[in-house]
């Protein structure tokens, strides 16, 4: 029992500093309406580690890990300037086209590499039961550390997912705190996927927020709710 208890840990603990933060996000993204945009950097951050794979670099390593990184900063850059006050194609029309492309460019490059498709199942659901602590610190200290940076400019992030039009005439660079808000999400989605995989990054992100968003309007009662 005490064996179990003690295995079981730190995969208990990553859940829940990755509902914490994904259920703050999940906020953002259902009063942004862009609900699939965690899959979609979920996937390109995934599509990162997929080339640094086909390089032949460990999918654990640093160099892994800036690989997917990178992808998911382009990713925030090209939508926070896809945004606009009068949308003529929807945001979430190209967030779906970004995430077709991502995971059909990763089912295609990994179609004849050696061990691809044991990589393209450990990218969908990851290995949470096998977390180290060691592995989840790292995360732990990047989550609070976008945590901070969100409570600090908690306004200014708040009013864009909430009323763009307001703070488009209030005179906010929508662009820059755009950037700053998908930058921040991509950095924690990239270290979720590592750990859990796309589709649970997914779930933990949609599911929480949306029920909570049906028993409260306070966003720190919603977050509550949704740990």
């Amino acid at each position: 029992m005490l064996d179990m208890l003690s295995f079981m840990a730190a995969p208990f603990a990553a859940c829940l500093v990755l509902i914490g933060i994904h259920g703050y996000f999940g906020l953002h993204v259902l009063s942004r309406e862009v609900i699939f945009i965690d899959i979609a950097l979920a996937q390109i951050a995934a599509l990162g580690t997929t080339v640094a794979f086909l390089l032949h670099i460990n999918p654990e390593s640093t160099a892994a890990y800036l690989f997917s990184l990178g992808f998911t900063l382009i990713a925030a850059a090209v939508y926070s300037l896809t945004r606009f006050r009068r949308q003529v194609i929807p945001q979430e029309a190209i967030i779906g086209i970004t995430y077709a492309i991502a995971a059909a460019a990763a089912l295609i490059l990994t179609d004849k590499a050696a061990g691809g498709a044991e990589h393209v199942k450990d990218m969908l659901t990851g290995s949470i039961l096998w977390v180290k602590w060691s592995e989840l610190l790292p995360c732990a200290l990047v989550y609070i550390g976008v945590g901070l940076l969100h409570i600090i400019f908690r306004k200014k992030f708040v009013l864009i997912s909430q009323n763009y039009t307001n703070a488009v005439n209030k005179g906010i660079p929508i662009r820059l705190w755009d950037f700053l808000f998908y930058a921040s999400f991509g950095l924690v989605i990239t270290h979720s996927v590592r750990m859990s995989g796309v589709l649970v990054v997914f779930a933990i992100l949609v599911i929480p927020s949306t029920l909570s968003a049906l028993f409260a309007n306070s966003w720190a009662v919603r977050v509550t709710i949704a740990w």
